[in-house]
């Protein structure tokens, strides 16, 4: 039957209502002012939470659920925790609960806050703000948020907070930590049990810090009614995940620590407020320092549990668990002021392997001890009371070494407390004593080390650092591998070969954890002091020929040096002592090692020898650098002085010889070379360049030297007088045919009452000759050149060939004034 004349049909209907509840939720908000209930609005939320509220708008919504949009949301603070407001939130959504309209009341279902701020004040007396509000809550009866339908009591609203911002302060004073980007929530879950749910972001506020390098801070649980606060049962389960330990450093404590790696903290709090008890699980993964990696990962896996007494700030039964490699370190005690810590702890080693010991040392020390294999357990107990008492032992203790042909076994090690020293007495009565620095002693061990008498090893260990002493004797041959091993002596040690014998007196300390440093020559992590003193032994090292005989060295040790004085050696057949001094602390030039050579007889080969890493004792130098090798290592950086009683340059002897040396990579700087040579005096400068081929650089000068002498060296023409001489050469190669042919320089002599077997007959004796010139193509060109003998004077020009063949001639001085004259007339 056709309904085209008849009733509008139902769905029509439920449209026409609907849009009508949609005009009404559109047009009749603003029309509605509320503003004359938002007195008392404020004063029943003040008398829910027991603090004053201030708002500074109310707005009634109805999409997408009816509410209340409450405007600039104040909570004012308690006075007794300080002036400023404990919330603060620019708007706050109140949802109402529509089935309580039809009892005729008005019930808020949610609360919701975004963007607010939230300060958790402790008075000087140790109450938190938080606490009141609760205690008023929880003498407020209310149904459980959650129930269907309304009751005698009013439902709890579920309160939830986003993007806020929580502050911590003590008393006025605003502490720099605070957690951001908040997300709060808050339920009564039955009658008598709320239901919390925090995440946020710990940061801090006086410092540059990352927030994604905080970690994420979750805390669920619940809180139930009591009568009073201390009473109100608590459980909650926390989570900090994400947590890398650099940022976690300045998080807590404001500076860099250095530390890398991952945390991650569990822990249940159970109990009342005032009595809770704790039970928590710290993992550290893949903890390193930032400047190196250690050789092996360390991580830590520990649980810890405890109870709180609130009123007197105290730890109580207080056990922490770490298990290690089948043994356990095991810590327990309490502290009865946290506050003000005076703790009482006991520390129970049991069955921990050496090699964790070991492990935990390269954490702070960039490849400590890299290829030593460590075995052995650590068994102890420690108490600390002000005071650090008890012992630890490492028994079974072996170090094995490749360069070792069997491990060297340890007698046990005893680690006890230092004896304590008795308090002066005072007629006053006094404080207690602070706590002293925990320390503890290593008892004296004796080492057998192949030595005439045993290497005794003692020590202390103390929290800021420690401190090893060794004394006694010991072969090279099984000291060397446990020094390089453990990085001692400055790697003195292992550059010897394995055999002679060492007496030492050292003193090894430093701090655990080396400073961090951006300097290109950082302090050093640990600095030995003493002694060392070894025979019979060979030093061997890259840049030199061959090993050098050792037959006795003294080393002395200071944090800022090494000075090795005396030394009696032997290098390619030639005896020599030896001081040196290494620096240690330094920058710039003053890094730059000091020696004093001092030989009876050297040459110059052998000298080029060891410089250049190449050739046998009685060659020359050409020789020597006709077969140097390029790719030979370069010699360390050296500075200092050689001394002898005869130099030797092939032909040439220069007697009380004494020359200062610049050493660096393949260049060597003769800042001053001074002796007697040719029966007169030489002083002479140059430079060696060896970095390509071969560059020679000199300027010398001899005084009162015997003609006779000079004509010797090549076995040549006689000749007699004396001669001073200058000349600055230059030359490059590696045979003597390449240094003669080019040489390049100049020289100037004065040769008084000489004679020399060449011609011109002039040359057969003369009063002077004076002459300078330059040196190219193998020769001695005279530019400059005056000749007297008596009456005659005259001018020798011409060369002298490196091969002794003389192209000379003389021109008396009267021919050259009468060529001079005709010059003149025909200009």
């Amino acid at each position: 039957m056709s309904q085209t004349h008849g009733k509008p049909p139902k769905k029509f209907w439920i449209f026409l209502a609907a849009v009508a509840m949609l005009a009404l939720a559109i047009v009749l908000p603003p029309l509605i002012n509320l503003d004359r209930y938002q007195g008392q609005i404020a004063a029943a939320i003040s008398r829910a939470i027991g603090r004053p509220v201030h708002l500074s708008s109310v707005t009634l919504r109805l999409l997408p659920r009816p509410g209340l949009e409450l405007g600039d949301f104040i909570v004012e603070e308690d006075p007794s925790f300080g002036a400023e407001p404990a919330l603060r939130a620019p708007s706050v959504d109140a949802s109402i609960r529509l089935s309580s309209l039809w009892r005729g009341r008005l019930e808020i279902g949610r609360i919701s806050l975004d963007q607010a701020s939230v300060n958790i004040v402790r008075d000087a007396s140790g109450r938190w703000n938080l606490g009141t509000v609760l205690l008023q809550a929880s003498h407020i009866p209310n149904a459980p948020t959650a129930q269907r339908h309304a009751g005698q009591s009013p439902r709890f609203p579920y309160i939830e907070a986003t993007n806020t911002r929580v502050n911590f302060k003590i008393g006025e004073e605003k502490k720099p930590f605070s957690l951001l980007n908040a997300d709060f929530a808050m339920w009564l879950e039955n009658p008598d049990e709320w239901r919390i749910r925090l995440e946020a972001q710990p940061v801090r506020t006086d410092i540059d810090l990352d927030l994604a390098d905080t970690g994420t801070l979750r805390v669920e649980g619940s809180l139930q009614r009591a009568t009073e606060l201390g009473n109100m049962p608590v459980h909650l389960h926390a989570e900090w995940t994400s947590a890398p330990l650099g940022q976690i450093s300045r998080l807590l404590f404001g500076t860099e620590s250095g530390w890398r790696g991952d945390l991650e903290m569990t822990g249940d709090i159970t109990g009342s407020i005032a009595a809770p008890q704790f039970k928590t699980r710290i993992r550290m993964t893949d903890i390193h320092r930032q400047e190196f990696s250690p050789l092996e990962p360390f991580q830590v896996d520990a649980t810890c549990q405890g109870a709180y007494q609130q009123p007197q700030h105290a730890l109580h039964d207080l056990t922490c668990f770490w298990p290690i490699h089948g043994g356990h370190l095991l810590l327990t005690g309490s502290v009865p002021d946290v506050e003000h810590p005076a703790p009482a702890l006991h520390l129970h080693v049991q069955d921990v392997p050496a090699a964790f010991a070991l492990s935990a040392l390269r954490l702070v020390r960039n490849s400590f001890a890299a290829s030593v294999q460590v075995s052995g357990t650590v068994q102890g107990d420690l108490d600390y009371a002000h005071q650090l008492s008890g012992s630890i032992s490492v028994e079974h203790l072996s170090f094995r070494l490749p360069q070792m042909d069997a491990p060297l076994i340890f007698p046990t090690l005893h680690l006890v407390s230092p004896p304590v020293q008795p308090a002066p007495r005072r007629k006053k009565k006094a404080m207690a004593p602070p706590p002293s620095p925990a320390s503890l002693q290593l008892e004296t061990a004796a080492l057998s080390l192949g030595g005439s008498a045993p290497l005794n090893l003692s020590g202390s260990f103390r929290s800021s650092g420690f401190t090893l002493t060794l004394q006694g004797t010991a072969s090279v041959a099984r000291l060397r591998p446990l020094a390089a091993g453990l990085h001692l002596a400055s790697g003195i040690l292992p550059a010897l070969a394995p055999q002679g014998s060492a007496e030492m007196n050292l003193t090894v300390q430093g701090p655990w954890v080396q400073p961090i440093s951006i300097s290109e020559n950082p302090v050093p992590t640990a600095s030995t002091q003493g002694v060392l003193y070894f025979k019979n032994t060979l030093y061997r090292a890259a840049f030199l020929s061959g090993p050098v005989e050792v037959l006795s060295a003294q080393a002395v040790f200071s944090p800022s040096q090494i000075v090795f004085s005396p030394v009696s050696a032997v290098f390619q057949k030639v005896p020599f002592t030896l001081a040196l001094t290494l620096p240690l602390r330094c920058s710039g030039q003053s890094c730059t090692p000091q020696f004093l050579l001092t030989a009876q007889q050297l040459d110059a080969a052998s000298l080029q020898s060891a410089l250049l890493g190449a050739g046998e004792h009685n060659e020359f130098l050409q020789q020597i650098l006709a077969r140097l090798e390029h790719d030979r290592p370069q010699w360390p950086s050296l500075e200092g002085t050689v001394e002898t009683n005869t130099f030797t340059l092939g032909p040439l002897a220069v007697h009380e010889a004494s020359s200062h040396l610049r050493i660096a990579g393949r260049r060597v700087q003769f800042l001053s070379l001074d002796g007697h040579a040719l029966n007169g005096v030489l002083h002479a400068t140059g430079t060696l360049d060896a970095s390509d081929v071969p560059l020679y650089s000199f300027d010398a000068q001899l005084t009162h030297a015997s003609a006779t002498a000079i004509a010797n060296l090549w076995h040549g023409e006689r000749a007699s007088g004396t001669v001073g001489l200058q000349m600055h050469l230059s030359l490059s190669g590696y045979s003597a045919e390449d240094l003669q042919h080019s040489a390049q320089g100049s020289f100037q002599w004065d040769w008084r009452q000489g004679s020399l077997g060449a011609t011109p007959a002039v040359l057969e004796h003369f009063d002077q000759w004076s002459a300078s010139g330059t040196i190219h193509n193998a020769q001695l060109v005279l530019e400059k050149s005056q000749i007297s003998r008596g009456n005659v004077a005259g001018v020798v020009s011409g060369s002298i060939g490196f091969d002794r063949k003389f192209d000379l001639k003389f021109t008396q001085k009267t021919e050259v004034a009468e060529h001079h004259g005709i010059l003149h007339k025909r200009s």
